[in-house]
């Protein structure tokens, strides 16, 4: 789900880690309708020579069984990981936090119990993942791989008409033109665009 709806590429989901997480930060910088919203630190884009990153937004949704915010804070909750007091991200945002877990890591078992490791997924694993997901719920997932997440979430954000220098700073695209470098909105209700295209 998050990989989707951030349109974030297989190693960008692997590189996550719990304090990238930025829940509630445009509420807390006076804009309150988004109460219930995560941003998520991209710490590195493709091609970013700069290290400027990309934070794609999660609003809270409509219908509370589909709240994708409220399942990270639940699943933050249910593996027992969160921010550590040493967390390095506020000084170094754009580096690997290394007291800070993973968001998505590999599970150990200890005494009869599935826990979360301190290693983080491989690209591939979030292939086979996405695939067991397809799987699931009756579908071929032969046609489905790791980047398919990223491909579904741009492509529902096109299909929906959000405009493409909006979609880029979700997504990261490349900047082919110019004029994207200088896009600093000072409303971010157009940042929510590409996760509004999901109805959720």
């Amino acid at each position: 789900m998050v990989a989707t709806l951030a349109c974030l590429r297989p190693s960008e989901v692997c590189a996550l880690q719990v304090c990238d997480l930025l829940f509630d930060f445009h509420a807390n910088a006076g804009f309150p309708e988004f109460g219930g919203s995560v941003l998520i630190r991209v710490i590195k884009r493709k091609n970013d020579a700069a290290r400027k990153g990309h934070f794609p937004a999660l609003a809270k949704s409509q219908n509370p069984a589909l709240d994708v915010v409220q399942q990270l804070k639940d699943f933050l909750a249910n593996h027992h990981i969160g921010v550590q007091g040493q967390c390095s991200k506020l000084d170094f945002p754009h580096a690997t936090c290394a007291v800070c877990p993973p968001l998505f890591s590999r599970c150990v078992t200890s005494a009869g119990a599935v826990r979360p490791s301190s290693r983080p997924l491989l690209p591939q694993m979030i292939g086979e993942s996405i695939q067991n997901a397809i799987a699931s719920v009756g579908f071929d997932s032969d046609s489905f791989s790791a980047v398919s997440a990223r491909k579904g979430g741009i492509s529902t954000a096109i299909e929906a008409g959000v405009p493409e220098e909006i979609l880029y700073l979700q997504s990261g695209h490349g900047h082919a033109r110019a004029a994207r470098t200088y896009m600093h909105l000072q409303n971010p209700t157009r940042l929510y665009d590409t996760f509004r295209a999901f109805n959720l």
